[in-house]
């Protein structure tokens, strides 16, 4: 019980932390978002560079789950920074992890955002 409280806590700040990011995405302030962006990821508990490990290990790092699919759209995200920047080949990347790493999740409380991630990723 005390673990899907800590998680679901998680995820309510985790939510308005990406609802923030994509409006400074919005506003052109790009790095704001990756300061927030950076910040997110901190609070998730992902290491630097987690977009570099293969997706398994990738969603082991991330603690699976529900945090899983958080880490993807956090990928998601990074990818958008990327495509703002400019580097699409980088963006292209963060996004192939991202789906990669939600066939590595088992959510339970991000089951719907899960696949809504998924169909925006695949299309």
């Amino acid at each position: 019980m005390l673990r899907e409280d800590v998680i679901g806590r998680l995820i309510v700040t985790l939510m308005g932390g990406i609802s923030r990011i994509r409006e400074l995405l919005q506003e052109q302030k790009v790095e704001e978002a990756e300061t927030a962006l950076a910040a997110a990821e901190q609070q998730l508990g992902l290491p630097p560079g987690i977009e570099r490990f293969d997706a398994a290990s990738a969603a082991l790092m991330a603690g699976g789950g529900d945090r899983v699919v958080l880490a993807a759209m956090l990928l998601e995200l990074r990818a958008e920074v990327a495509m703002t920047r400019g580097a699409e080949d980088q963006a292209d990347r963060h996004r192939a992890r991202a789906l990669t790493m939600l066939q590595h999740a088992t959510p339970s409380q991000l089951t719907r955002e899960a696949k809504a991630l998924e169909d925006r990723l695949a299309g």
